[in-house]
């Protein structure tokens, strides 16, 4: 490692820690790998990207890597495009430190790089739907109420042998009511 090159990751170590002071998608793993979570968390078109430095970055490109359990979702294909399209943008940024231009360049072209993802999500959603179309006429089981031991005895006691409740549990003592409401002429 040359001492330029040692000195440049040292500053843009600082750099990057004092831009992204507060952002939860940025992270710094420790040593020279850096994270950035890209897009809404949650939703289909977002993904993470992980930058390390070799010992001669940055007069060489950092690895890139897409291969976490974050971007499961993402095919095999879409991942080989947004690193195809992170290392060319890397190829024209060798010698300058690149790894906030490559987190930006990833934010701006979000869109771009995740286009092919959606496509190849709704297909498979569509052939989900349609292997599961045969099931939808039969009607689900209604599920029960989960009740409790001490719910269940309450039950229980309100109720007669046959499950029902007991004539007049519903009805309103008239000489209570009346003693409450009072007299209204």
């Amino acid at each position: 490692m040359s001492t330029l090159d040692e000195e440049s990751q040292q500053e843009e170590l600082e750099v990057l820690r004092s831009i992204y002071d507060g952002d939860d998608r940025f992270k710094h793993c420790g040593g020279s790998t850096f994270t950035y979570t890209l897009g809404e968390p949650g939703e289909a078109r977002t993904f993470l990207v992980e930058i390390s430095w070799h010992e001669s970055y940055p007069s060489e490109a950092p690895t890139i890597n897409l291969d976490t359990f974050y971007n499961n979702h993402l095919t095999a294909e879409t991942k080989a495009a947004i690193r195809t399209a992170l290392l060319n943008e890397a190829m024209e940024l060798i010698g300058t430190p690149m790894t906030y231009s490559l987190f930006e360049y990833a934010k701006e072209h979000l869109e771009d790089m995740i286009s092919s993802t959606a496509a190849s999500m709704t297909e498979e959603a569509e052939k989900e739907s349609s292997a599961s179309a045969p099931l939808q006429g039969v009607p689900k089981a209604a599920k029960k109420e989960a009740l409790s031991k001490q719910a269940k005895r309450r039950m229980a006691d309100r109720t007669d042998a046959k499950g029902e409740l007991p004539r007049g549990w519903n009805w309103v003592d008239i000489i209570k009511h009346l003693s409450k409401t009072g007299n209204q002429s």
